[in-house]
């Protein structure tokens, strides 16, 4: 007599299709609100993405100079020399986004990366080349360096964002005023101290009272923009040039963000 084979049930599902899709509803809404909160911290953190570039670049000098010693000790010459590329990056990256209130106006060092790296003028190509010097020290395989790097990509990603949004915002600047009169009259205005010059505080409230609302990344981006000497002074000349530059129908590609 053949006994008939056990019954088999079908096992129910760990989490019905509704469930899942609610999951899933509910992980994209956090992803975009952290994307958000990532966003709005890179626009409008206290500290601009120049100092943030210029704390990187020492903090790279120190671990990749601490990289050599240690790589060369034990005869690792491939991760000395990648060592050695990331301390001269961040000798550059250092160099070029000091603050002159912690050196000698530095118009010569300036004047040589510009040359000889001109992509460096424009904020999309600071922040490509942070992003890139970024993942250039994760391939270090240590802690340290993955803080600096992770940190480095980070200051990138923020003056890509900055100098996307200036962009846009320097041509509505550029429309805002009518005339060479409009110009110098607003100038004068916000000249407050009357030396000549803006600084940074003195072209944001030019900006905000222009109608044009910028983050402090993007003030800091059209500041580097538009000082094209880089010596922390933005001179009625520079201001004029970038203005008569996009009057004169060249386009203005001199003055690209």
């Amino acid at each position: 007599m053949s006994s008939s084979p056990p019954s088999q049930t079908e096992s129910a599902p760990l989490i019905s299709s509704s469930q899942a899709q609610v999951a899933a509803a509910a992980g994209v809404s956090v992803i975009n609100e952290a994307s958000s909160k990532i966003k709005k911290a890179t626009q409008d953190g206290p500290l601009t993405f120049r100092i943030l570039g210029f704390i990187g670049g020492i903090a790279m000098i120190v671990s990749n100079g601490l990289g050599i010693v240690d790589r060369f000790m034990s005869f690792n010459f491939t991760g000395s020399l990648v060592a050695i590329y990331g301390c001269l990056f961040g000798i550059m990256i250092t160099l070029l986004e000091m603050p002159s209130i912690y050196c000698c106006k530095s118009g010569n060092a300036h004047a040589s990366i510009r040359y000889y790296c001109r992509f460096l003028e424009y904020t999309w190509g600071r922040g490509v080349f942070f992003f890139f010097v970024g993942s250039l020290q994760v391939t270090n395989f240590n802690m340290l360096d993955w803080v600096v790097g992770g940190f480095m990509m980070f200051v990138g990603f923020t003056a890509i964002i900055a100098g996307m949004a200036a962009a846009k915002n320097l041509r509505l600047l550029r429309f805002s005023i009518k005339s060479e009169e409009d110009l110098k009259k607003k100038w004068d205005q916000y000249d407050a101290d009357g030396n000549g010059a803006m600084d940074v505080k003195e072209l944001s409230a030019f900006v905000r009272d222009s109608g044009i609302n910028m983050t402090t990344n993007e003030i800091a981006s059209t500041y580097m923009t538009l000082d094209k000497n880089f010596d922390d002074q933005l001179t009625y000349e520079e201001f004029y040039m970038w203005w008569k530059s996009h009057d004169d129908g060249h386009g203005g590609n001199e003055y690209s963000v």
